[in-house]
C-alpha cells in the first residue's frame, strides 16, 4: 500500500474506540480493518463499507461482505468495531463484541477459548519479496535458505517460518502494512501471506512480487491453516449454528466472486 493509506491505517488502528453493547437488533462484529482484501480502513462511504463505530472511517472488505451477509440473514444491523489482532478474543470473551470476521484461522489452541464456524475462504500459502531481490526468481522454500523473513504476530503465517532452511526468522510485526514497510524498506526480505492478501499487496506496491510455490516446494500446512472461520463464544451456540447454516448456502463460486471484487475495489 502507498505510504500514505499506511500511516491512514495505522492511525485509526491505535483510535479507541467507545465501548458498545449489542441489541436484539444488532450484531457487533470485531476486525482489524488493516488487512486488504479481508479488510481494510477507508474515509469515504461506500455501498459495501460499514462505518466504524467511535472512529472516522468506514471499514470495507471480504470479511465485511460476508458479515454484512450473516446479519441480513439473521434480519440485525450490523456494527463494526476495528479492534487490533491481539485484542480481538478478549473483546469476544467481555462480550464487547459478538463474532470476529477477520481472516481467523481455526487451530486447535484457539478453539480451547472460541467456537468457530465452518470456513468461510480458502487460500494457499505465498511469500512477497521486492522485484529487484536475489529471491524473486524463487520457487521453493530451499530457495530462501538464509533469507531475512517475517510475518505478522500472533497468527499461524509466523509458525511457517522455522521451515525455510538456514531461515533468520525476523521478530513478527502486529500489521501488514508494517511486513510491507520491512520488506520495501530492506529489513527484511521476505513476507509470509495468504494468497489475496499478496495480491492486494503487490497491486498497490509494484515494486513487489509475489512468490508461488508448486505442490510440495512450499509451506507444509494443514487443510485448517489454510482456512478462515468465524469466532464466536463457545457459550453461543445457537447463534454458531444459524452462521453456519448461512454459510452453507454461500457457494465457492460466490466466495471467489465476493473476493475478485473486494480486490478490485481496495484503495490504493
Amino acid at each position: 500500500m502507498k505510504k500514505i493509506l499506511i500511516g491512514v491505517m495505522i492511525s485509526l488502528a491505535l483510535a479507541a474506540c467507545a465501548p458498545s453493547t449489542s441489541s436484539e437488533n444488532t450484531i457487533i462484529v470485531g476486525l482489524e480493518c488493516d488487512y486488504a482484501p479481508f479488510n481494510w480502513t477507508q474515509l469515504e462511504a461506500s455501498e459495501t463499507s460499514v462505518k466504524i463505530e467511535g472512529n472516522i472511517g468506514y471499514c470495507d472488505g471480504y470479511d465485511i461482505t460476508i458479515a454484512r451477509q450473516i446479519a441480513s440473514e439473521l434480519g440485525k444491523t450490523l456494527v463494526v468495531k476495528q479492534i487490533a489482532w491481539e485484542g480481538l478474543e478478549p473483546a469476544l470473551a467481555s462480550k464487547e463484541i459478538d463474532m470476529i470476521v477477520a481472516g481467523m484461522t481455526d487451530t486447535a489452541e484457539r478453539r480451547q477459548r472460541v467456537a468457530f464456524t465452518a470456513p468461510y475462504y480458502a487460500s494457499d500459502m505465498v511469500m512477497v519479496v521486492r522485484k529487484d531481490s536475489v529471491f524473486a526468481s524463487a520457487t521453493s522454500l530451499a530457495d530462501f535458505t538464509g533469507a531475512k523473513v517475517v510475518a505478522q504476530r500472533g497468527t499461524f503465517h509466523d509458525s511457517l517460518v522455522p521451515q525455510i532452511p538456514s531461515v533468520t526468522h525476523m521478530t513478527p510485526l502486529a500489521t501488514f502494512p508494517l511486513l510491507v514497510n520491512s520488506v520495501m524498506s530492506l529489513e527484511a526480505d521476505a513476507l509470509v501471506s495468504e494468497n489475496p492478501v499478496a495480491i492486494s499487496i503487490v497491486r498497490n506496491n509494484p515494486d513487489l512480487t509475489i512468490i508461488r510455490f508448486a505442490q510440495g516446494s512450499g509451506f507444509t500446512t494443514d487443510v485448517e491453516d489454510t482456512t478462515v472461520s468465524v469466532a464466536l463464544r463457545q457459550s453461543d451456540t445457537e447463534l454458531l449454528a444459524s452462521i453456519n447454516a448461512i454459510l452453507a448456502n454461500i457457494s465457492s463460486e460466490q466466495r471467489d466472486t465476493w473476493m475478485a471484487d473486494a480486490i478490485a475495489r481496495q484503495p490504493e
